[in-house]
């Protein structure tokens, strides 16, 4: 089935289930961890929204808070630090103040954007 560009596989779970019962332990669990570090990062109030806004132009603080209507400049001072923390995005001066992704960033942005897949296929199946 193809979806805006996108290659959705079905059957895609039921090899990554079996890739993992094939797994042993120790392996296994350094995986899951991992995983864990990657939804803590996600985890962060408006982490995916900043990025997306990002993605999609709004480079400045003022552009980042008017794509989110419902955010405060004060949240969104503290989301983009934490961001920086996390090595997301980079704060650049010039020619103006702005935001960029950092290469580790863009590489979590394509984690998120394939995510749309399951939540689209979910939402239908919730909804009808």
């Amino acid at each position: 089935m193809k979806k805006e560009g996108r290659i959705f596989v079905p059957s895609e779970a039921e090899g990554v289930i079996d890739l993992v019962e094939g797994k042993d332990h120790g392996e296994l669990c350094r995986e899951v961890l991992a995983i864990g570090d990657t939804m803590d990062v996600l985890r962060g109030k408006w982490t995916v929204e900043v990025l997306t806004a990002i993605v999609c132009g709004n480079v400045r603080f003022k552009d980042i808070l008017a794509a989110m209507p419902n955010l405060s400049d004060k949240v969104l001072a503290e989301r983009l630090r934490m961001m920086q923390e996390d090595r997301l995005i980079d704060r650049c001066e010039l020619p103006a103040p702005h935001y960029s992704l950092t290469p580790h960033g863009r590489d979590l942005f394509a984690v998120v954007y394939r995510m749309s897949d399951w939540g689209l296929q979910h939402r239908s199946m919730m909804l009808g």
